[in-house]
This record gives C-alpha cells, sequence and structure tokens, in this order.
C-alpha cells in the first residue's frame, strides 16, 4: 500500500513540474491592411481563463507604444490612422490558484493602406435599393397578430425577381426601428424586453428568406438598424433603461445589449450580409460623443465588432443625418449619405482614404413617400454621373406588405438599370 501511495505522489510531482505555466502560439491573424481585422490567437495553459488583452500602436518595434483606449477584445479594426504603425498586443491572464502571467505579441510589419478591399464588391454594384419594411409603415403597429400576419405574407421570390430585372446590385432592408417590432427573431432583444416568439420580433426570419431569394440572382443585403435602442414603445424604454419618445444616448447597461442583439443577427446571417447601415449616430443627441468615448468599455470599436462577428468583411457605415457627404466616423466603409434628393456627385471613389462615397436617398415625394420626387429621365441621368465616377447610389423604394414594390418606383429603378447596362 506504501508503495502504491509513492508511485501516486511521484507521477503527481512529476505532472506538475512538467505543466507550464506559459501562453503559447501566441500571432497575430489577419493582414495589417487598414479597414480588415486583425485578430490574436493564442493557447492558455490548464487553468487559465478570461484573459486581459491591451492593444498598442508605434512607428517602430523599438520607439515608445501607444495604448490603444476602449480595443479590448481578441479583434481590433484597424484604422487608416494606423497606417505606418506596428501593431502589439499584450495578453494578461490569473491561474485559478492566483498566479499571474502575460506574453506579447508585435507584427513584422506596419498597417498599411490599400483603399478598402471589404468595399470593393459594393462600388462594382453601382445601384441598390432599400425598403424601410417597418411595423409603424406596414401596418400603423397595430400590434403582433397584424405585425406576423404582414410579414408572413412578404413574397420574397418576387421581390428577389423584380429587384434582379432592375439590375439592383444590392438591396439594403430593414430589421426595425423605432417602435420596438422586429421581422425576425431575437433572443437577445426578447429576453431584456421580457416578450415571447412573435410579440415585438416576428416569428418569421424575413431577412433569412428574403437571403435565400436574392441570392439566387447573387444579389447581396445590406441590413439597416438604428444606433439606438427603440424609442417609441414605452415598455421596450422602460426595460433598456432608456429614454423614451426622444434620441439619446446609449448608456453602459443598454449598449451591451444593443451589441448583443447585432451580434446574434450577424452571426446567424454569416457571410450572407454584405454591410450594415446604422441610423442615429448623431452630434446633436449625445450619441456620437459617447459612442466615441474610448474610455468606455463598450464603444464604436465593440459595435462595430459586433456587426462584424458573422462577416469580417461587411462594410459598416453611421448614420451623421442630412448635409454634405461626409465621413462620421473612424469606423466607417462607406459614407452614410443620406440626402433629400440627388445634389452631389462624387469627383473620386473615395470621400477619405478607405471610404467608399455613398449617396442615399427616396423615390417618393418624402421618406416612405408613394409618389415621385425625381422625373426618370433626370434620375438616370443622375445616377449615371454617380456610377460613372465611381461612387454608389442607393434608391428607397415604397413596398405593399407583400413586398411589392410599387408599379411607378419600379419603372424608375428599372429605368436605372437599364441605363448602367444592369437590368435583365
Amino acid at each position: 500500500m506504501k508503495n502504491n501511495l509513492f508511485t501516486l505522489l511521484l507521477i503527481i510531482s512529476i505532472f506538475s513540474s512538467c505543466r507550464t505555466d506559459n501562453i503559447t502560439n501566441l500571432r497575430f491573424e489577419g493582414d495589417l491592411i487598414a479597414k480588415q481585422i486583425l485578430r490574436i490567437k493564442y493557447d492558455l495553459p490548464e487553468g487559465y481563463s478570461a484573459p486581459e488583452i491591451s492593444w498598442y500602436i508605434s512607428p517602430s518595434p523599438d520607439s515608445a507604444w501607444e495604448k490603444l483606449p476602449g480595443i479590448w477584445s481578441d479583434e481590433i479594426v484597424l484604422l487608416t490612422s494606423y497606417e505606418g504603425r506596428f501593431m502589439k498586443c499584450i495578453l494578461s491572464c490569473t491561474s485559478d490558484r492566483g498566479k499571474r502571467i502575460s506574453a506579447e505579441v508585435v507584427s513584422s510589419v506596419s498597417v498599411e493602406v490599400k483603399g478598402n478591399p471589404n468595399a470593393d464588391w459594393f462600388r462594382d454594384a453601382g445601384y441598390g435599393i432599400m425598403v424601410h419594411y417597418l411595423s409603424s409603415n406596414i401596418v400603423q403597429d397595430r400590434g403582433s397578430k397584424e405585425w406576423n400576419d404582414a410579414v408572413d405574407s412578404f413574397n420574397t421570390d418576387d421581390f428577389a425577381l423584380k429587384a434582379s430585372e432592375a439590375g439592383a446590385g444590392y438591396v439594403m432592408f430593414t430589421l426595425g426601428q423605432n417602435s420596438g417590432y422586429y421581422c425576425s427573431p431575437n433572443a437577445a432583444f426578447d429576453s431584456i424586453a421580457g416578450s415571447g416568439p412573435g410579440d415585438l420580433c416576428s416569428k418569421r426570419d424575413l431577412p433569412m428568406d428574403l437571403i435565400k431569394s436574392l441570392k439566387k440572382y447573387n444579389i447581396p443585403v445590406i441590413l439597416y438598424l438604428p444606433s439606438n435602442p427603440p424609442i417609441s414603445n414605452r415598455l421596450v424604454s422602460e426595460k433598456f433603461r432608456y429614454s423614451f419618445g426622444k434620441d439619446s444616448a446609449t448608456s453602459q447597461y443598454n449598449q451591451p445589449i444593443l451589441e448583443n442583439m447585432i451580434r446574434e443577427w450577424s452571426l446567424r446571417y454569416g457571410t450572407d450580409v454584405a454591410g450594415w447601415w446604422f441610423d442615429g449616430l448623431y452630434s446633436w443627441n449625445n450619441i456620437k460623443s459617447t459612442r466615441m468615448d474610448m474610455s468606455l468599455k463598450h464603444n464604436i470599436s465593440t459595435h462595430t465588432l459586433a456587426a462584424k462577428a458573422g462577416n469580417k468583411n461587411s462594410i459598416v457605415t453611421y448614420n451623421y443625418g442630412f448635409g454634405k457627404i461626409q465621413v462620421n466616423t473612424p469606423y466607417c466603409d462607406y459614407s452614410s449619405g443620406e440626402k433629400m434628393t440627388i445634389d452631389e456627385f462624387p469627383s473620386s471613389r473615395w470621400v477619405e482614404p478607405g471610404v467608399q462615397w455613398f449617396l442615399f436617398t427616396y423615390l417618393g415625394e418624402k421618406w416612405g413617400g408613394s409618389g415621385n420626387q425625381f422625373k426618370t429621365a433626370d434620375l438616370v441621368e443622375k445616377a449615371k454621373q454617380i456610377v460613372q465616377n465611381e461612387g454608389v447610389l442607393c434608391l428607397e423604394v415604397v413596398v405593399t406588405p407583400k413586398g411589392e414594390i410599387l408599379p411607378h418606383h419600379l419603372e424608375q429603378i428599372k429605368a436605372v438599370g437599364n441605363s448602367l447596362g444592369l437590368a435583365d
């Protein structure tokens, strides 16, 4: 018995002495190109978890390193301002026995700016269409049954066929906006709102069905969401601890919830979602200043990474509101481009390095309007001028609950597609 005990203790002693408390295989994954995502990979020793991650930049590996505030995850979006800088990542963690270890990795080359490879497809698309498919527009927020009935009635195959016939290079589609109703299930939202399947989030996953239908014609999808929680649903505002009836800055309570919602959708749709258009990141309502505050744990970086979780090559923009085409944040891959008409044209592809020129307006007399603000011949000429100068145009069309594009809107986008040589 003593010999057996001695042997067991000897085995344990040998195992303990062989155990190494080192972080191994620490390395970068991804290209050192601006607008791309760089990730660190590593193996933690047994008994260690939940590492703390810090990112740094420097003009050379031998120079002083500048810590990047607000960047704490295993991924980082490389900004154009990092051009010519080397990257360093430090990983630290504590074992279940209280031992602290750390390791670091430094890039062998500096960050380069090479346009924006993620946006090349967008430039090539030239023009696309957008649909505000919202409970407030479609069923006037009458309730869950009416909303689900409408969502269920949307004929995605017919809509995709019409989009293809009009030569649309992409479709932008709303997940939801201010009412708290969404056209897709989302467990992260329901868990906070206290809602069940079909109460606020539709039972049908309309974007998923739309993606499948549009994929037959190789038409990518961009998803639309506000940058803040819904403001027109008192119950949701209370659950999210957010202002009711007005836009205001998000908090470190509801910002992570938004990111969880976005990440859930992004992971579900994966590479089938080519981009995101986030509304309402305005200066006047303090949403932008709060999101850009990198002293906060949840900020513009974590929001962007949540959107890109399912497709690291997806393009993202944050809306600054009406005005001259511009860049709202360093994390934008394209200008949000919201306009009341087409009154501006690109002089080149880029608004600034890495940011695709993009203009977004409506065909009707207003957003969601069923009339026409353009004469077709004028619209065609404006569209050609934008696309020929490597800009991208987006036109809002109005649809019925079943997804039928209003005939006169369909006629105009077909004319645009024909003029660009894109329509079937």
